[in-house]
């Protein structure tokens, strides 16, 4: 049941009753009211240094990094096992070079839309290479990868239409739906038996099936080559997020379904420019007709500030790097292998992940916020995922492997997790 004014009158807000999701749900004739009672939570999971988002980063995105620490205020040095800086390719010296260079060309920004004066020439190039890898005819440069599912999908489908989505598919997927006004179906994760039965019950054929490449929060693959048959079967379009397979999985680095040797099945494909890219961006990919369409009826595209000449010359420098050589995708991938065996080793819960993104899972929020505090105390700096980018029950950290990590790091992070985890096994609700 959902939370009201007379729930916290007269009461002193203790963190603990309570999740984000009472906060989302409150009812009140007052829009702002629940912010009272927001601040009033927010400031006793401070108290308890439960509070580990928000806090200022001081470096770059190295294995290493300093961070200003809120409960010492002052800046520490934490292992890096948070940014998705897969291949260290934000902090490569050839391509910092390549930005400043272009800099002093272009400026700082693009300082206008793509369909007035802010599309350059570096985006179009940029768009032709990332059509190339992904064996399209075209594709767009959006401003980020969320904006990139929220325009494809808000600017494609229609009242009537039906998106039919893997429960576990990301936040920018739904809600790019749910501007449409289109019908959201999902069926169960990674259950080819599941979207069967979902499309075979649909009534309309304006039906698009949407997927991640890589799960962001689980690590495990799509399932595309069981997938991919049934939505050709009955006549459904479908759309694969590549956000954290990009550049990681493929020979050309187009993701998952260039690893299955499925691109060319798949009818538009998404990514993202922030994860292997180190950069700020997103893209569609899909056939000519389509990718011009959207550069119109795509709102997050067409009122959106284009991305900056600097970001694109860096990410085709990127590009560059990674064809000629591809010892950092050979490092990242030793990583990850050893990350995996150690922490499966150390009797740690990691699901099914088959990729650098690695789930830790640790149950209730309660439970994730406590271990989150004593990481952070340790020095360690991952990511804490808790409701509503997961389940309420389904808790965790999440790593994020490097090929910048060394043998060292890894260590070091895996054992501050099983002194961490170790420490919980009989911990209580309110214990500290």
């Amino acid at each position: 049941m959902a939370l009201s004014k007379k729930d916290f009158e007269g009461k002193k807000i203790n963190c603990d009753d309570y999740t984000l999701a009472d906060f989302f749900e409150f009812e009140s004739d007052d829009l702002f009211e629940v912010t009272d009672y927001f601040w009033d939570w927010i400031s006793d999971a401070v108290s308890k240094q439960y509070m580990v988002y928000g806090q200022p980063i001081m470096s770059a995105p190295a294995a290493e990094f300093k961070v200003y620490d809120r409960y010492k205020d002052s800046v520490r040095n934490f292992l890096n096992f948070c940014s998705y800086n897969y291949m260290g390719y934000s902090i490569h010296p050839e391509v910092i070079k390549t930005v400043k260079d272009t800099l002093d060309q272009y400026g700082t920004g693009a300082v206008s839309a793509p369909l007035l004066s802010g599309y350059y020439g570096l985006v179009k190039q940029l768009e032709d290479e990332i059509a190339q890898i992904k064996e399209k005819e075209a594709a767009i440069v959006f401003s980020t990868g969320y904006a990139t599912n929220l325009g494809v999908l808000s600017g494609l489908l229609r009242p009537g239409d039906v998106a039919v989505m893997d429960i576990l598919s990301h936040a920018s997927i739904y809600d790019g739906v749910r501007l449409s006004g289109a019908e959201i179906k999902v069926f169960a994760h990674n259950s080819p038996q599941h979207l069967e039965r979902v499309l075979k019950g649909l009534k309309t054929k304006r039906v698009i099936v949407c997927v991640e490449g890589v799960y962001s929060m689980d690590g495990d693959l799509s399932n595309l080559p069981e997938i991919i048959p049934i939505c050709k079967r009955y006549g459904a379009k479908i759309l694969v997020d590549e956000a954290h397979a990009s550049l990681i999985f493929g020979e050309k680095g187009g993701g998952v379904a260039e690893h299955f040797g499925l691109e060319d099945q798949v009818d538009i494909s998404i990514g993202t420019f922030s994860k292997s890219f180190g950069a700020i961006g997103g893209y569609a990919a899909g056939n000519e007709k389509l990718m011009l369409y959207l550069r119109v009826f795509a709102r997050s595209y067409m009122f959106s500030c284009a991305m900056a000449p600097h970001t694109a010359a860096g990410i085709l420098k990127i590009l560059e790097i990674f064809r000629k050589d591809k010892s950092a995708l050979n490092k990242l991938w030793e990583n990850t292998r050893y990350m995996h065996t150690k922490l499966r080793e150390a009797g740690l819960d990691i699901a099914e992940t088959k990729s650098p993104v690695v789930p830790v899972m640790a149950g209730s929020d309660l439970r994730l916020r406590e271990i989150s505090k004593r990481l952070q105390q340790r020095g360690l700096y991952t990511g804490v995922v808790t409701y509503p980018a997961v389940s309420k029950n389904k808790t965790r950290l999440r790593l994020s492997v490097s090929a910048n990590h060394t043998k060292e790091q890894m260590d070091e992070c895996l054992r501050i997790l099983k002194e961490v985890y170790d420490s919980m096994k009989d911990w209580k609700p309110g214990q500290s």
